[in-house]
């Protein structure tokens, strides 16, 4: 497991433990897919595991979520945390857990409905700088690696 940010002791982290996707476009490595939030923010397809959730049915759901589509052949890439200070909706220290799998894109079934989100695919060398957490610009490089 890697760890990015600073801990700092003492500090009362909120963890966050969430299952994200590595999708790359079919038989093309070099576009990877990734949520548009809010139209200023970039992450990998997936979020934060609910309760009695296992990280497949997370995957699955947030998906369907995020994007109206299915997801298909999920195996398991790598686990990574990152301490941070959110800003969003309030300031406070936050660990995201992040499990992180590759996957394929499957068919859309449904309208997204996070009105909010959009489904971008984005040039792999373009793809560290825009996500907003370095453990998932780190997954990405390591799928890549393995694939």
């Amino acid at each position: 497991m890697r760890v990015f940010g600073v801990v700092k002791s003492g500090v009362n982290y909120t963890v966050r433990k969430g299952a994200y996707a590595v999708i790359f476009k079919v038989n093309d490595f070099s576009k990877v897919a990734l949520i548009r939030a809010h139209s200023i923010q970039y992450f990998l397809p997936g979020g934060g595991i609910e309760i009695g959730e296992s990280d497949e049915q997370c995957l699955k759901r947030e998906l369907l979520e995020e994007t109206g589509c299915t997801i298909d052949g999920i195996r398991y890439l790598c686990h990574a945390k990152r301490y941070f200070l959110s800003t969003l909706p309030v300031v406070r220290p936050m660990v995201s857990d992040g499990y992180f799998y590759t996957a394929e894109l499957g068919k859309q079934v449904q309208q997204p409905t996070e009105p909010d989100n959009f489904l971008e695919w984005v040039d792999v060398r373009e793809c560290p700088p825009l996500l907003f957490h370095e453990h998932q610009a780190w997954a990405v490089r390591e799928a890549l690696a393995r694939s």
